[in-house]
């Protein structure tokens, strides 16, 4: 946590690339202009590039800042982040309809560009990248570009009831060679899914749309295939549902269960979080430096914590910091008010899922304090992380958000964000929200309303993740 709060107040050279398809040397088929180059098949010829499909591919490889780079949190059998599952949404499948090969060569493509173009960060040096395609693009010498990256491969079937083909099954061994971890990304057995098992490093099961006993049947199905596999949980939409795929022995998990929001009517505030709600609202209402002293010493543990943290090498300074009102001198009033805040959202640490929840809040704070600076908005953006930051206070402290905020005496604008989506500082938050889900009509809407460009928000989604990746670092 003291790295997260060195970076929040302000105070190995890449693998070499590999190319699945270098031997036979494979035969180039022209892709639309901007598009990664699609490698020929033997087995099946590729079809020619429809007309609506080439306007719309040429239209997205100009503009490929429309294709929303959409991110989930893969989770170990504790909810600690181990690594972003990362693909395209709304915005490319509605544009580009046809289910042709070269159509899904250039989307699975344009995913390997988008993280080759903004994922060489802190953010994934030390988590691993978990892209979905489908099996014929195994053999894309565009697949290069994930060197040096810890990637995994989603790799769904184009014919789930045939066996993988010689070539599929030769350019899995390739990317494997390579460095590559390949994943199953299908839910039901068959000769697909049996052919290439060998090769996996895993498989996977969504249960958005099932009935819980599947994925028990699907993971005894693996195990008597290939005993000792680990199958892993996509589309993890609930507490339960984690507990379910847990018990039946999976071991990594996507989905938005963590941040899931519950009935918490009737939980209120901790003692603690109380005492750092009152805290930041005296803060925030500028009191002197000795009456703040005197309120942290009344808290042992928040007082080490501080004492802790200024003394913290990274901090560079020459003579130990003693008291708390030194302390409080070091960081200053707006620093410290971040600091206050940090402690309030994570004063529910021990809380299974409370890491990859903290990291998620710093992610969507510094998001949006990203965009009001690019809109030249520098005391807005301060507000805006605050924003951010504690729009999962309620998730955090599993406390309605009306109760959790109550406390702060936050302005009337940052309530009305929070609490009733309306008000100067609503568009802000909803255009994050929207990113977040991928809604590409919502995130072009409120992108219009604050004149920020569509084409940023993927580098800024990565400037914010690799802040609060090289923080913790």
């Amino acid at each position: 946590m003291f790295g997260w709060l060195k970076r929040l107040l302000g105070g190995a050279q890449a693998a070499p690339a590999f190319s699945p398809a270098a031997a036979p040397s494979p035969q180039r088929v022209p892709a639309p202009e901007g598009a990664p180059a699609v490698t020929a098949r033997s087995e099946v010829p590729p079809e020619p590039l429809s007309a609506p499909v080439a306007v719309a591919a040429a239209e997205t490889a100009g503009d490929a800042a429309l294709s929303l780079l959409c991110r989930t949190e893969v989770l170990d059998r504790e909810q600690n982040p181990t690594g972003y599952a990362f693909e395209l949404r709304e915005d490319i499948s509605g544009r580009i309809r046809s289910p042709g090969r070269r159509t899904r060569d250039f989307v699975d493509g344009l995913l390997v560009e988008q993280i080759d173009r903004y994922g060489r960060g802190a953010a994934l040096r030390t988590r691993q990248v978990c892209l979905r395609v489908w099996d014929g693009f195994l053999g894309n010498a565009v697949l290069d570009r994930l060197a040096g990256l810890n990637a995994v491969l989603l790799v769904q079937p184009e014919f789930p009831m045939r066996t993988a083909s010689a070539e599929t099954l030769e350019h899995a061994r390739r990317v494997r060679e390579a460095g590559l971890r390949l994943v199953l990304d299908h839910n039901d057995s068959g000769p697909w899914l049996e052919s290439l098992l060998p090769l996996a490093d895993a498989a996977v099961f969504r249960m958005g749309f099932c009935v819980p006993e599947e994925v028990s049947l699907f993971a005894r199905m693996v195990q008597r295939l290939r005993p000792g596999l680990p199958v892993w949980a996509w589309e993890v939409g609930t507490i339960d549902d984690f507990e379910l795929a847990r018990n039946v022995g999976c071991a990594a998990f996507a989905g938005g269960f963590v941040t899931r929001r519950e009935d918490w009517k009737g939980n209120s505030l901790a003692p603690h979080g109380m005492r750092l709600a009152s805290l930041l609202t005296r803060l925030r209402s500028g009191v002197e430096t000795q009456e703040i002293a005197e309120i942290l010493k009344h808290d042992l543990a928040l007082a080490y914590r501080l004492l802790r943290y200024v003394n913290a090498a990274a901090w560079g300074l020459n003579n130990r910091i003693t008291s708390v009102e030194q302390a409080i001198m070091v960081l200053g009033q707006q620093p410290l008010q971040r600091w206050v805040s940090m402690m309030l959202l994570g004063s529910s640490h021990s809380a299974p899922g409370a890491v990859v929840v903290m990291e998620e809040a710093l992610t969507r704070a510094r998001f949006l304090e990203l965009i009001g600076s690019l809109r030249g908005e520098r005391d807005p953006a301060a507000q805006l992380f605050v924003l951010g930051l504690f729009s999962l206070l309620d998730v955090a402290l599993k406390v309605p958000l009306e109760e959790a905020i109550r406390p702060l005496k936050l302005s009337e604008a940052m309530q009305d964000a929070l609490l009733h989506q309306r008000g100067p500082m609503a568009p802000y938050l909803e255009l994050a929200l929207a990113f977040e889900r991928g809604d590409a009509e919502r995130v072009e809407s409120f992108a219009g309303v604050l004149g920020v460009a569509v084409g940023e928000l993927n580098r800024l989604q990565f400037e914010a993740l690799d802040w609060v990746q090289a923080a913790e670092a």
